[in-house]
């Protein structure tokens, strides 16, 4: 009860950094993953983003810590529908316009989540410890292949859509997320103070630091090209069910026996694709919404002098 608990708060926390991150990015210049030095010179030199990404990355280490005290299967969920439901809210508060399909989806993903933390009602133990080799393998692989997939479509992914850029930003950050079930592992196993040395000498800490670079680069980029509601379901159904599947697989946490509990748990990852799928439908027309805004601000937005004249846009 505990672990779901500090998942749920941990999401509150998330959700808050989120929601100021899109509002910085949508004020600020056009990014790409393929000008990575330009991406990080335009988010690092945004204030809002950096307070908006430390809220984020607070709410992370609250999972962490939640992975160590309950099963995947169970703080996962209930992290990701805490920030969903969380985001809707966010998104009526602003005033921003939700189509009937984002109300659906976003109303099915938490349900679709619920069923999987309720299949987990026979009381499944929580895995602390994975095969290093095989969690490395799996974590690394997952990350060359997000990287691959944007580098050979059009060109740096500048033609895939936001919801494409969020699935895959989602199962960078699954990977992250495995690392953080070990390290919620090492802390639930040790302590606070006597994990910290075991923790620097796994390969946990660094392969959470690439699944997360990779991850939110993927991931802002998405975010600028639409909206939250949009961009943010995707991304965590994508790296819930990658977490999921192979948490529950790495770290020995069994499958339930039951036949009504296993029934939850397969109805759960059904729903999930249904929530891909409907968010999916209105990709095209949040993406156009916000074009249209950001060409506003911008053409609203009084034309700096150019510095010694060397100064581009874009540079």
């Amino acid at each position: 009860m505990i672990g779901l608990l500090v998942a749920l708060l941990s999401a509150v926390v998330y959700t808050v950094g989120l929601s100021v991150q899109q509002r910085a990015l949508h004020g600020s210049e056009s990014i790409s993953v393929n000008r990575p030095l330009h991406l990080a010179r335009v988010l690092l030199g945004n204030p809002r983003w950096v307070f908006g990404c430390l809220f984020t990355a607070l709410g992370s280490v609250g999972l962490i810590v939640s992975l160590g005290l309950a099963p995947v299967s169970v703080a996962q969920p209930a992290f990701a529908a805490g920030v969903a439901c969380g985001i809707l809210v966010v998104t009526l508060v602003v005033g921003e316009r939700i189509t009937r399909g984002e109300y659906v989806a976003l109303a099915l993903m938490p349900v679709a989540l619920g069923l999987l933390t309720l299949s987990t009602a026979d009381g499944a133990e929580t895995g602390t410890t994975a095969d290093t080799g095989l969690l490395v393998t799996v974590s690394l692989a997952t990350v060359a292949a997000c990287l691959a997939v944007v580098a050979l479509t059009g060109g740096g992914g500048r033609s895939m859509s936001a919801a494409a850029l969020g699935a895959a930003a989602g199962f960078a950050q699954g990977s992250a997320g495995l690392q953080g079930k070990g390290l919620g592992g090492l802390l639930a196993d040790h302590g606070l103070w006597a994990a910290v040395a075991p923790a620097l000498l796994s390969p946990y800490p660094y392969l959470y630091a690439v699944g997360w670079a990779v991850g939110i680069v993927l991931f802002q980029t998405s975010l600028q090209r639409s909206r939250a509601s949009i961009t943010a379901p995707v991304s965590n159904v994508a790296g819930n069910v990658f977490m999921v599947v192979m948490g529950t697989i790495l770290f020995g946490e069994r499958l339930p026996d039951d036949p009504l509990m296993l029934a939850l748990r397969i109805g759960g990852f059904a729903l999930t694709l249904v929530v891909v799928v409907l968010v999916r439908g209105n990709v095209a027309r949040a993406e156009a919404d916000t074009s249209r805004r950001r060409a506003h601000l911008a053409d609203a937005a009084p034309t700096a002098p150019a510095r010694n004249g060397t100064d581009a846009p874009g540079a």
